[in-house]
């Protein structure tokens, strides 16, 4: 144990010389070479809205323009003759008025006037080092197509891995996931998508080094759940956790359930441990009263109320609706999924295959989700639109735990009936 405490604080020292480095790297890109395709970026943001719609006529997803002109505002407001300070401040420039319009914002910023400095120091803000690179050489519907090819790449590669490494059942259930939480639509939207860039690319590392030891997991899931903290908004960081430990699930040989409980421990040891790095260095560097800013606006996102219709058990209620859809006919798909599901179980049920600590994982993890939405109440209730998608962890739950209860050779025998009668 004492090696593994070791190993974790030299973890947490190098990424946090990792993380300062490369947003000090990437904010000494020059204002001007970032700033030449602020026009364009200005342009799709006023066309489209804060909040447009994308996906088919029944199950449409609103992006989150909102925020993604607050991060192009941020990877703007750099200041590259100063790229340390603008690493910890974390610099955006607001309107002198309406500056709630961050379209307008951002139009003020080419212009050089209207606006003044504000800080946004309580998150790293680690999607800078692919986004300022990005806006050299294109605009925001250019980094959005990038986006979405390197999610779609992603999503292929992890897919092929865990065909090959834990399994047919593991990859479908990552497949139906995706699907689940409107997955082929986020990568037109960088604030919704990063949480799954980092989950995959974290995933595909793990599936790729089948011979770590446990203790190797265990540093690997801190450090994942560092970069998570890096590089998201507290969007749905749920994600990225969900995939890395369906993973080990298949994995790991004994102590299942303690295992499991242990990885994501260290998943959240190193979430908050980076993130909160973030504030002490910003509150003894460039930003006093970091710290008593950054415990605010958590105590903020955990129980203040929002509305008169606020509750802990409304914001659960709102994201379970919202991954549902409102649609009458996404209703009526599920219905019929719901029946089919019903019909297949009846068909193929056994209790004599299922393992017990298995199924315990899979009805803990299932759960989570709800217990976060109950816990971050005032923040997943005011950002249902994205917090949904911490739920692909309970539709790869539910099932895999479906899976420790079908008659599988059954299965396989209907299925060679009917091929033979084809």
């Amino acid at each position: 144990m004492l090696q593994v405490i070791y190993r974790i604080v030299l973890s947490y020292v190098v990424l946090l010389l990792i993380f300062v480095g490369s947003l000090y790297v990437v904010n000494n890109i020059p204002t001007e070479m970032v700033r030449k395709n602020l026009e364009g970026s200005v342009a799709v943001i006023k066309h489209e809205g804060m909040y447009p719609s994308r996906g088919i006529s029944w199950r449409k997803i609103v992006l989150d323009n909102f925020t993604d002109a607050i991060m192009l505002n941020v990877a703007y407001s750099v200041d590259s003759n100063d790229p340390l300070r603008s690493s910890i401040r974390t610099i955006q420039h607001d309107g002198d008025e309406k500056a709630e319009d961050q379209a307008l914002n951002l139009e003020k910023i080419g212009q050089k006037s209207g606006v003044h400095e504000t800080v946004y120091e309580r998150y790293w803000h680690g999607y800078l080092i692919f986004l300022r690179p990005l806006l050299t050489i294109g605009s925001y519907a250019h980094v959005r197509v990038v986006w979405s090819i390197a999610l779609y790449i992603l999503a292929g590669l992890v897919f092929v891995e865990m065909r090959k490494r834990v399994g047919i059942r593991a990859a479908f259930a990552f497949l139906i996931g995706l699907i689940a939480v409107d997955f082929f639509w986020i990568g037109e939207s960088l604030q919704l998508s990063n949480v799954f860039m980092t989950g995959m690319i974290g995933s595909y590392i793990l599936l790729k080094n089948q011979h770590w030891s446990f203790s190797s997991t265990l540093i690997f899931f801190f450090i994942m759940g560092g970069v998570t903290s890096y590089i998201d908004f507290l969007s749905a960081p749920l994600v990225g956790l969900s995939l890395l430990l369906f993973i080990a699930v298949e994995r790991i040989r004994g102590k299942l359930v303690q295992k499991v409980a242990l990885l994501a421990f260290f998943w959240m040891v190193g979430y908050s441990s980076l993130w909160a790095s973030k504030w002490f260095l910003a509150e003894f560097t460039y930003v006093r009263g970091a710290i008593t800013s950054g415990y605010t606006k958590v105590e903020d996102r955990m129980m203040s109320p929002v509305d008169a219709e606020f509750s802990r058990v409304v914001a659960v209620k709102r994201n379970f609706l919202q991954f549902r859809g409102y649609d009458k006919r996404n209703k009526f798909a599920l219905l019929y999924l719901g029946i089919g599901y019903s019909i297949f179980m009846l068909r193929y049920l056994t209790f004599r295959s299922a393992r017990f600590e298995r199924v315990i994982i899979f009805l803990g993890l299932g759960f989570l989700p709800y217990a976060w939405y109950f816990f971050a109440a005032e923040h997943s209730y005011i950002h249902v639109l994205f917090t949904y998608r911490n739920q692909l962890m309970t539709v790869i739950s539910f099932f895999l735990l479906s899976c420790e209860f079908v008659h599988w050779e059954k299965l396989r025998k209907d299925c060679r009936i009917v091929a033979r009668k084809t």
